[in-house]
């Protein structure tokens, strides 16, 4: 967080607002659960789990909106998509196959 949402005051790492008393300690504790989300989202799609990565990143975007999350979420929409292309593909070979 870089300023008070109340009266955008610079953040100073204080729970509360140095200007207008403001408590941010509920906004900062989102804040930080979307970042560990973030982080557990990432680790999910380099090792290969896209779904699970997917659902992650999804409840990490309901948190707050980042460059990294919303290119995560290209990126395995992408790849989810090519494993389905890719699935039909072999499905109808098979299927193919199967009538000869």
């Amino acid at each position: 967080m870089e300023s008070c949402p109340v009266c955008k005051a610079r953040f100073k790492e204080n729970p509360v607002c140095y200007r207008c008393g403001t408590d941010l300690s509920t906004l900062l504790g989102i804040e930080r659960r979307a970042e560990l989300l973030e982080q557990r989202a990432v680790a999910l799609y380099g090792a290969g789990n896209l779904g699970e990565a997917w659902r992650v990143a999804e409840q990490a975007l309901a948190l707050k909106r980042s460059p990294l999350l919303c290119r995560l979420v290209e990126l395995l929409a992408r790849e989810m998509l090519n494993s389905m292309v890719q699935n039909k593909v072999t499905l109808v070979s098979l299927l193919s196959a199967l009538r000869h």
